[in-house]
């Protein structure tokens, strides 16, 4: 580097540090600064509602939910192959511990092209919904979706139920009670089948009911072992804590950049997320068009495994979903931030391979048809900049072994 461009970068770093420092970001002596500096009372308010909470909210529709036998259960599902139909795909081909519980593709492949990227297991425990679309109203009804669909892991629950019985009856049985005691009676309790297949429509309702409640307490297992993937504090939460130096300048400046822009509309709350449904004007992907939440909410009305239905363990924590509107066609869930930087790239159909680019995306008021909430915002460099390290400071501490990791043995 030449003198003259040495001393030009010198020049714009101390400019740097004081602005940071004359906006109350930094002290001049790296003393605390307020999270809520520079804030008014209302985005004061909404920054301090980031902190993360001590635990998970409680598992909805899953008296299982905190138990670690049905965890111990669930993680090794997650790690299993033979759930699936080529007995190639498990839960952790699209999240994978080493890829921050997520698959580092642009859209995810199973036994043939998703269409949608895969997001973070991290912390999903803690969503209203479920899928980019919500067309799952708790956790370990998602969990079933990706069994008996052809294109992930094409199993069927009839499949699953001969599994559990083959290779985890002990552990199905100390968490959830026997199994239906016919199971080895091929011609009651076919081999194969889910709704929709004569195999399984032709067996007696009773024996179908028994089927689909062994499917939904294997989807309460899986819950209580996402339900271990929770991600602790990040650096943010120590700073809201009191802990002045656990965030850079350049992050705090961005948390301001952050509440005074807008984001907290759609990001806040400890998980930052609203837990709600937007349109963005993400460009479609190499699958084509998406109508997102409308079709959600349409698989979620034929759905039997909902928090209203006859395999739910507490039907009075059913939310009825607002009645499906024009504004649902092509709108996506709002994700969590927290941990974002381990999960590139970014959108339903990973349009954005990196932070910066979902940045400016956002920065610009979306795309087509976006959501009034998404309005154009004109920040300097320095600011955007800032955003993004801040954004980058969201990482919690990871669980810890076992559940961090695949099973040993």
């Amino acid at each position: 580097m030449s003198m003259q461009r040495r001393r030009t970068s010198v020049r714009r770093t101390t400019l740097h540090a004081l602005a940071l420092w004359a906006a109350g970001l930094v002290g001049l002596a790296g003393c605390k600064a307020d999270p809520c500096d520079g804030l008014d009372a209302a985005q004061c308010e909404q920054v301090r509602a980031l902190a993360m909470p001590a635990s998970l909210p409680p598992a909805r529709g899953n008296t299982h939910g905190d138990d670690l036998g049905a965890a111990e259960l669930g993680f090794r599902i997650f790690f299993d192959s033979r759930f699936s139909s080529n007995q190639e795909v498990r839960c952790a081909t699209c999240h994978a511990p080493e890829n921050g519980f997520a698959d580092g593709k642009v859209t995810s492949t199973g036994l043939g092209p998703v269409g949608r990227n895969s997001p973070t297991a991290f912390n999903a425990a803690a969503d209203p919904w479920m899928m980019w679309d919500g067309r799952a109203d708790s956790v370990w009804s998602q969990a079933l979706l990706p069994l008996e669909s052809p294109v992930e892991m094409g199993f069927t629950r009839l499949d699953l139920a001969h599994r559990i019985d083959t290779s985890y009856r002990a552990l199905y049985v100390a968490a959830f009670g026997p199994l239906p005691g016919a199971l080895g009676d091929t011609q009651r309790f076919p081999l194969s089948g889910k709704p929709g297949d004569p195999a399984f429509d032709g067996m007696s309702p009773e024996d179908r009911d028994a089927v689909n409640r062994v499917a939904a307490n294997v989807g309460k297992a899986i819950e209580a072992y996402q339900r271990k993937l929770f991600a602790g504090a990040s650096p943010l939460d120590e700073f809201l804590g009191g802990k002045s130096d656990a965030m850079s300048g350049g992050a705090r400046q961005g948390l301001a950049v952050f509440a005074k822009s807008g984001c907290l509309a759609c990001h806040g709350g400890p998980y930052l997320s609203d837990g709600g449904f937007h349109r963005l004007g993400v460009p479609d992907g190499a699958a084509g068009p998406d109508r997102g939440r409308a079709a959600g909410l349409e698989a979620l009305a034929r759905s039997e495994f909902t928090l209203a239905g006859p395999y739910s363990d507490d039907p009075s924590a059913f939310q009825p979903p607002p009645a499906p509107t024009a504004a649902d066609e092509g709108a996506f869930k709002t994700p969590s931030l927290r941990n974002l930087a381990r999960t590139a790239p970014y959108g339903h159909n990973g349009s954005f391979a990196t932070l910066e680019e979902v940045v400016d995306f956002h920065l610009q008021g979306g795309g087509s048809g976006a959501d009034p909430l998404l309005q154009p915002r004109a920040l300097s460099s320095w600011d955007r900049d800032a955003l993004v390290e801040f954004l980058r400071s969201l990482q919690g501490a990871d669980p810890g072994r076992p559940w961090d990791y695949w099973p040993e043995g």
